[in-house]
């Protein structure tokens, strides 16, 4: 099973990063920490660092001609999407994959923002 996030121009390989991080990006870190311990692969691709990955993948290609860049992220499980204009959450995401439902985070990444 593989998970593929392609993303937005961000300022860093997870965008949490600066003086204020994106607390949407500082949960879905808390996502793939779950989905690491499922053992499901996760591959994020920001269109400023990861050309070629948009370029290759006909699916994505489709998408940006006809949705356009600017409604990105898009969520593709398996080559397949399954998430548009945001990133999944856990619950979204358990619809998809049920054997993360009882999976839980060994705690908040970067609590302190979250």
């Amino acid at each position: 099973m593989k998970l593929e996030i392609f993303e937005p121009t961000l300022c860093c390989p997870t965008g949490v990063c600066g003086p204020e991080p994106d607390r949407v990006l500082i949960e879905l870190q808390n996502v793939m920490q779950v989905l690491a311990k499922a053992g499901i692969k996760v591959e994020r691709y920001a269109i400023n660092q990861s050309p070629l990955a948009f370029t290759k993948n006909e699916v994505v290609k489709q998408f940006i001609r006809t949705e356009g860049p600017g409604k990105l992220p898009v969520t593709l499980l398996n080559g397949e999407i399954i998430k548009k204009v945001g990133y999944p959450e856990l619950k979204e995401l358990e619809a998809h994959i049920p054997e993360i439902k009882n999976i839980k985070t060994d705690g908040k990444i970067l609590g302190i923002f979250s």
